[in-house]
Parts: C-alpha cells; structure tokens; sequence
C-alpha cells in the first residue's frame, strides 16, 4: 500500500545508522496485527515501573492488566520483519483519579492506548539497533513465528533455543475501520520518553469473549518467569484481530543532548529523498 493517502503529508529525515539508513518517521506500509489483553496483578506491575509517572490503569481492585501484540511487517521502511509487544496500559497522565476500568474504556472509545513498552523483541538486527539507539525501546532479536489453521492463528516467540510464549487467537470475524493512536512510553536517560505509532486499520475485528486469545508460557526464560508472576489468568479478557494495517510510527518526543548530538545533524546534513 505505498500508494495510500495515509502517508501523505508526512515528511521523513534520513538518518544514518552504518550501515543503514533510517528514515523517520519510519513507514509501515503492509502488516497485521493480534492483540490479546490478558488480566494482571497490579502489584507485580507497578514493579515493573521504572519510575512513579508511570501508573498502570486499574482493571478491578488490585487487578491491571498486559497487552500482547504480535505484528507480522510484511512491507516497511526498513524491510520485512516481525514484532511481539509485552505492554501495559497506563492511567495517563499518572496523576488522573485511578478509577477501575475508567482508564482502558476511555482509551478504547477514543482510539488512543498509552502504553508501558515492557519488552519489544524484533526478528532484524536493523528494527532492534534503531529502536534502542533512537527510542530506548527494550528490543532484541528473537525468533517470532506464525501457522494458522482454519480456526486459529498462532504467534510463537523464542530466544535462542529457549521459547518464551505462545499465542493462539481464534480468527475473528466482521470488524470495522479503525485509526488508532498507540503511545509507547519508555524511559530514557532517566526521563519519561514517548513515540507515537499512528496505525490504520481497514478492517479490525474485536471481542470481549473470555479466551478468545491463549497463552502458553516458557519455562525457563526470564520472561516467561517475569509473565506468570504477573498474569492471573492465561486466557484473555478481550482480543482484536486486523489482517491489515499501515502505520506511521513516529520519532522519540523528548529530545534529551543525547538524542540531539545523534539525530538533529543528521538529519540537516542528509535531506529527505
């Protein structure tokens, strides 16, 4: 879909990155996408906050939750590859009243999801190099693998020999359009930092069936462990399924001297093709 109008209007910088060359915003032009949203212990979640300004919403009474999000790249900026999302959703801004379930519903009713980014594996070596050097995304290269069936699909992620997590959705049905703005939060230089991952979905399918998404954990790697300390329960309480998507995923909002030593030169001295 290199031809489509979302893109327009949109100017990229070239950056140099040896021996690439990224140009930011980066474009997704083809891709799919499964989220399940599987309920969580908040205590373990506030864990994993590397500071206070990061809140994760209330489901229920002592109950968050994690979003998984498989993303299979078939045509992008920086070629092919494939992406597993372990995020939280966050009360945002941190100071907000808490209230269960206020945070998650108002982000599905306004198409706008703030996220903690917990880990971020990628299958290229160029996805994970520009995503820690530009953004701090927690990223590193893994092996992320899909089959379906007529039933179901599947997203197997693994480092190495050791698996991680597996999971399996049921194909969803029906759905409609939908433009959704992702925010991942991170942290950087002891900062709060965020990039937006503006996405267009022509036809996304949605559900809140209990299990309509499962997981299956790894048992020895760190996050596996990490994953079945948090989640109270493998089954998810909600799920989404887009066949096909684009997306513009944006570059880091807070401009720290580090990220301005690598990015701005770079970009005056090498201008958009």
């Amino acid at each position: 879909m290199r031809a489509s109008t979302f893109f327009d209007g949109v100017q990229q910088a070239r950056i140099p990155m040896d021996p690439h060359v990224l140009d930011v915003p980066v474009f997704y032009y083809d891709g799919s996408a499964m989220t399940g949203v599987f309920p969580a212990r908040l205590a373990a979640l506030r864990r994993w906050m590397p500071d206070a300004r990061f809140s994760p919403a209330r489901l229920a009474p002592g109950i968050g939750a994690v979003t998984i999000t498989c993303f299979e790249y078939r045509d992008t900026g920086i070629d092919p590859y494939n992406e597993l999302a372990i995020a939280v959703p966050l009360n945002e801004p941190f100071f907000r009243p808490n209230l269960p379930g206020r945070a998650m519903l108002d982000a599905a009713r306004r198409g706008q999801f703030d996220v903690w980014v917990h880990h971020l594996p990628v299958t290229t070596e160029i996805a994970c190099r520009g995503g820690v050097e530009f953004y701090n995304y927690p990223k590193f290269v893994s092996s992320i693998d899909y089959r379906e069936d007529a039933r179901t699909r599947t997203c197997r992620l693994a480092e190495g020999a050791s698996p991680i997590l597996t999971m399996t959705m049921d194909k969803l049905g029906g759905g409609s359009e939908r433009n959704i703005q992702l925010f991942s939060h991170l942290y950087q230089d002891r900062q709060p930092q965020r990039s937006e991952f503006k996405i267009h979905a022509p036809r996304m399918a949605q559900t809140i069936r209990p299990g309509a998404a499962r997981l299956t954990l790894g048992g020895e790697h760190p996050i596996a462990r990490e994953l079945a300390e948090a989640l109270i329960s493998r089954r998810s309480i909600a799920a989404s399924w887009a066949p096909t998507i684009e997306g513009i995923l944006y570059g880091p909002e807070a401009l720290c001297p580090t990220l301005q030593q690598k990015l701005l030169p770079a970009a005056a001295q090498t201008p958009a093709a």
